[in-house]
């Protein structure tokens, strides 16, 4: 199992490509397979280290770019980018969340506030949640979101594991 990149926007960029193909790379299925039905502190420890094994591939295969873990925005409170990266051209933000599609526009509402003079490459990568979360829901949110990102002068990618 491997995420499925399901929405994106075009953007011809060698290193937007390099981040695409890594996600796309990584093997999913030990990390998520028997995620449904643990208790949210055994889920939360089976994402963080799907997340730092991302970040390392990220970190290893894109040396072009500065990577961060639970990046703090300033303005944030408690609110941390899951995976951040900084260029010249412009920033990354990865964001980690089951495949609701609340939390997909709701993350995805506050990036593009909180770096609204950026240029933003961002990737919403969800992971399985529950049985009742709807996985059709959540594709149409990340079409929403790739939409309203072109509109601004942003790019998207939305992927599904």
């Amino acid at each position: 199992m491997y995420p499925q990149l399901l929405k994106k926007s075009y953007f011809q960029n060698d290193i937007y490509e390099d981040i695409l193909t890594a996600i796309k790379s990584l093997e999913s299925q030990d990390y998520f397979d028997e995620l449904i039905g643990k208790s949210q502190p055994e889920q939360k420890e089976m994402v963080k280290k799907f997340q730092k094994d991302l970040f390392s591939i990220l970190r290893e295969k894109i040396v072009d770019v500065r990577w961060e873990l639970e990046y703090q925005p300033k303005s944030a409170r408690r609110d941390a980018i899951d995976i951040y990266g900084k260029t010249e051209g412009f920033i990354i933000i990865i964001e980690l969340d089951k495949h609701r599609a609340d939390q997909v526009a709701k993350k995805f509402i506050s990036r593009s506030a909180l770096f609204a003079n950026e240029k933003i490459f961002y990737i919403s990568l969800c992971y399985p949640g529950t049985e009742k979360m709807s996985k059709p829901e959540t594709i149409k949110y990340f079409e929403y979101c790739q939409i309203l990102s072109e509109k601004i002068g942003h790019h998207y990618a939305g992927f599904i594991i």
